[in-house]
């Protein structure tokens, strides 16, 4: 495990520190070292994409969210590879987007009656809150699935990337902490991990 160790207190020593956000509560005191793709020139990719190295003991799995402050924002982690050395993880190799939408999860649980304009209302159940989410509609429009480079990511317009322990379901509503509301027409669960890929348009539902 020696080779472990000295990746690790590579990392510690010239990487930055994160803190992984989970429902359960907050793990500090992760060091990770990234590399944001400069060789490219897509606005996307330079400023969504992000490659990390994390330590062989890392707490990080895929689908978590990660706060990096040198990064400012948080980061969903879609995959987690761990890279061997003589039978042992020495290390993973993570591929993190950044999120740039913040919201709820509502859930449709029936009707109300109003006995006097005799209009019916939803009601709707919050189901999960603080989701932090990459959404990809008002970045991209439709010219999304025209560029290669994107494809290759497996990105496509009009999709949410939600981890998938939000529990995220067809007809859901997901409604954006700016106060936009997108009904989920799909979702797409064995894409990556961690991550449910969800189609998205907008609510127009009461």
């Amino acid at each position: 495990m020696s080779t472990g160790l000295d990746i690790k207190e590579a990392v510690v020593d010239v990487g930055s520190s994160f803190t992984i956000i989970r429902e359960s509560g907050t793990i500090a005191g992760g060091y990770l070292d990234f590399e944001v793709n400069s060789q490219v020139t897509k606005p996307f990719i330079r400023g969504f994409f992000v490659e990390a190295t994390l330590a062989y003991d890392t707490a990080v799995v895929e689908g978590d969210i990660v706060n990096v402050p040198n990064l400012d924002g948080q980061f969903m982690v879609m995959n987690n590879t761990a890279e061997a050395f003589e039978n042992e993880v020495v290390d993973y190799n993570a591929v993190f987007y950044r999120c740039n939408v913040s919201g709820e999860i509502h859930r449709f649980s029936g009707e109300t009656w109003d006995t006097q304009t005799y209009d019916h209302k939803s009601v709707w159940e919050v189901i999960a809150t603080s989701c932090y989410a990459l959404c990809t509609e008002n970045l991209f429009g439709t010219e999304l699935d025209q560029d290669e480079e994107f494809v290759q990511l497996g990105l496509e317009s009009s999709s949410l990337y939600i981890p998938h322990n939000k529990g995220i379901r067809l007809m859901d509503r997901f409604v954006v902490a700016s106060g936009e509301y997108y009904k989920v027409d799909s979702v797409h669960k064995r894409q990556f991990g961690g991550v449910d890929v969800c189609k998205l348009e907008e609510d127009t539902r009461q």
